[in-house]
């Protein structure tokens, strides 16, 4: 039986974060419209950016999709129009959305583009797919409650719809992002892209009561109040680890999901880049009959996060999903510590420095095609003079490598074992 390559789609926050993740292995990005998607905060993506981004795109044989997933309130409709037909005319390869009535505009206004139906609209059953395919909805990208085998059920009653699941990045307390909190403690509408991560506050009550509980048992006793454990820091109630699909990523492509998807908009180029790779040679193995490979696992434990998880899609005690203890992510093992800014022909990196690193580091360089060592002991000023540390932001230096790099996809990073 031959089984098919799903696609790798990642976020795209800049034009910069478009070209790492394509050149790292990505088959597909996605960006969000200004105003109109859920990540008001770090959209780098004007109406240039996107034609730029499509054009890249399409040039390289990928795709790119245009993210329109918020759900408006009735005082921002009118402007919508507008947004869209100007990305419309760019020729993006789908719009993400989520919220009905504007799909159904989109459908009779451009149906020559295709419509992803965003997790924003919670997917959980075929019945619901079957209903948005009888819209004229393409894909739906099925919401994160759900377990592989409830997957695998929709999959197998609809066999004419692609699927996409997120298989990577940050996890929400909420049923697929629909949460109230960010709202009412700071009047920022996660819904219109205004999210402030209030779930990963420390929460510093110290009672709660059983109001709603009809029946008394050892856990609920109606109208008692009862002792919320917390540390010095206070109690990370709703503070998700991060998820990580790895481990089961064979079982979602024997499934047939179609689209493999990366969160991550709001992070840095080096993790779109990163991640894409992780899930480039994962991808690429389990469709040759091999198992994930070790750089996969390594890559991603490499970059900064809260642990991770395979959440819902497996079977879990609450510890092993969420973190109590803290809402400070990992640093992980590498650090960006520098941008390389040219490279001469005797192969000398002018380097401008963003975080300490000494001659006695471990450098790497970040490439599309794995981790280049670096001898940091070829660290110097710009006038050639021998340095011990590079100090921070601010400073420039050289080093010296021993082969030419793509300075559009190179990161030098500090590697601590």
């Amino acid at each position: 039986m031959t089984v098919k390559a799903p696609e790798l789609l990642a976020p795209s926050g800049s034009l910069e974060h478009l070209h790492m993740a394509l050149n790292y292995g990505a088959d597909a990005v996605y960006a969000g419209v200004p105003r109109w998607s859920l990540r008001v905060r770090g959209n780098g993506f004007s109406r240039e950016d996107f034609a730029a981004g499509i054009k890249e795109a399409h040039d390289l044989g990928r795709k790119f999709y245009a993210v329109l997933n918020v759900i408006p309130h009735a005082r921002r409709t009118d402007s919508f129009l507008p947004a869209l037909d100007e990305v419309a005319a760019l020729k993006p390869d789908a719009f993400i959305m989520a919220d009905p009535g504007l799909i159904d505009t989109v459908i009779e206004r451009h149906p020559q583009i295709p419509v992803h139906l965003s997790v924003q609209a919670n997917t959980v059953n075929p019945l619901t797919v079957k209903f948005w395919q009888k819209i004229g909805v393409s894909r739906c990208i099925l919401a994160r409650e759900l377990s592989l085998g409830e997957i695998e059920i929709i999959r197998n009653e609809c066999p004419d719809m692609e699927l996409e699941v997120f298989v990577h990045g940050a996890l929400c307390i909420a049923v697929s992002g629909r949460c109230l909190i960010s709202g009412l403690l700071a009047r920022r509408d996660a819904n219109l892209g205004a999210c402030n991560n209030s779930c990963r506050w420390n929460f510093n009550t110290r009672n709660i009561r059983c109001l709603t509980a009809e029946i008394e048992d050892d856990f609920n006793h109606p109208g008692e109040w009862m002792t919320l454990e917390e540390d010095s820091h206070g109690s990370y109630l709703m503070n998700s680890k991060d998820l990580c699909a790895l481990s089961v990523i064979d079982r979602l492509i024997k499934i047939g999901v179609d689209s493999l998807k990366i969160e991550g908009r709001s992070r840095s180029p080096f993790y779109a880049g990163i991640v894409s790779r992780a899930y480039r040679l994962a991808i690429d193995a389990v469709i040759k009959g091999e198992a994930v490979p070790d750089e996969s696992y390594s890559l991603v434990n490499s970059i900064m996060a809260r642990d991770y998880t395979t959440a819902l899609l497996e079977p879990h005690r609450p510890d092993e999903t969420q973190d109590y203890e803290t809402n400070t992510p990992k640093r992980g093992t590498l650090e960006i510590v520098g941008k390389i800014i040219s490279q001469d022909v005797n192969n000398i990196m002018t380097v401008e420095v963003k975080n300490h690193f000494e001659s006695g580091s471990k450098l790497v360089v970040s490439t599309p095609q794995g981790l280049i060592p670096l001898d940091a002991s070829t660290l110097r000023d710009l006038k050639g003079n021998p340095l011990e540390v590079a100090k921070g932001s601010g400073w420039t230096v050289t080093l010296r490598a021993d082969r030419r790099f793509d300075l559009s996809t190179a990161v030098l990073l500090r590697k601590d074992d």
